[in-house]
């Protein structure tokens, strides 16, 4: 008897999930002010490494530039959007928030409620893409349109409305989810 109940399972208990309190739009907002900051300050410095090569190349405008450190310029501000994407998926993946996140006192989790991990930013950062994609496509239809300018300001401005109305779908979902939040399967919740 003793070996039959022995080989029967474990009844595990779950444990509750935390009550998660979402984060307001408003905070969201000023999350991604913040953020966009210390954007800019990559791209800044990004672009500025690469100026002040050149500048110390031409010997201060002395000479023409070399051909190498024209080629760095353009590699740092080809190394801008790569930066970008590096700065939101290793501060989601590590802390589950960016800078503007922490400021804030707010973080990204799974639906669940579960920490967000590697393949949760991963699938953030993709989302977050959809709205550089629509943004291009309405750019690309502009152009493909441009002979005929009220189809081309339509083409882009219909493309900015949907991106725009993806980011304002927060305020007024009852989890304050944007269209990337429900793409990756996220929630912004307050840190505790």
């Amino acid at each position: 008897m003793a070996a039959s109940s022995a080989a029967a399972p474990r009844a595990t208990t779950a444990r509750p999930l935390p009550r998660l309190l979402y984060a307001s739009f408003e905070a969201r907002v000023a999350a991604a002010a913040i953020d966009a900051l210390v954007l800019f300050i990559i791209a800044a410095l990004l672009i500025i490494a690469g100026a002040l090569n050149i500048l110390i190349s031409s010997d201060f405008e002395r000479v023409n530039a070399s051909g190498t450190s024209i080629n760095l310029f353009w590699a740092m501000v080809g190394a801008t959007p790569p930066a970008f994407l590096l700065y939101f998926f290793a501060g989601m993946a590590v802390w589950g928030q960016t800078a503007g996140a922490a400021v804030m006192r707010v973080m990204i989790v799974r639906s669940d409620g579960r920490p967000l991990g590697v393949f949760g930013a991963l699938a953030r950062v993709i989302a977050m893409l959809l709205y550089v994609l629509l943004i291009g496509l309405g750019a690309v239809g502009a152009y493909a349109l441009r002979d005929d300018p009220a189809l081309a300001a339509l083409a882009l401005g219909l493309s900015l409305v949907v991106s725009v109305a993806g980011i304002l779908w927060a305020a007024v979902d009852s989890h304050r989810r944007t269209l990337h939040d429900r793409l990756a399967g996220t929630i912004v919740v307050q840190a505790g």
